[in-house]
């Protein structure tokens, strides 16, 4: 798994790309924490790279958006692979997470 990070301005856009399971999710958990740090922003995490989740995988996604909501920061989700978009339906996440199409569209959502 790769992770691509790059500060936005007002948010941080996550990229990642290939497998978060069991294996990987702590070098993501790791690379994730210190946008919770201050001084936190919004995240945008670009899923559309990203070939495989895992529940590891579902459960670092869930506490990197519980870390920045406790700061009072917002995360968001977008352009989920057709694999990615089926696990989080699965999974329920489609109606706790914001999900969104595309980054300009995820941006736009943590502004408003």
């Amino acid at each position: 798994m790769q992770v691509m990070t790059a500060d936005k301005g007002s948010y941080y856009l996550l990229s990642l790309s290939g497998r978060l399971d069991a294996s990987t999710s702590p070098s993501f958990d790791a690379e994730a924490a210190p946008l919770t740090a201050s001084p936190a922003k919004d995240v945008v995490l670009d899923l559309r790279g990203l070939e495989y989740v895992s529940s590891s995988g579902l459960r670092s996604f869930l506490s990197l958006a519980k870390a920045l909501q406790k700061g009072g920061f917002r995360t968001a989700f977008c352009s989920l692979s057709p694999a990615t978009r089926d696990v989080f339906r699965i999974a329920g996440f489609m109606s706790i997470l914001k999900i969104l199409p595309d980054e300009t569209a995820a941006a736009a959502e943590l502004k408003g």
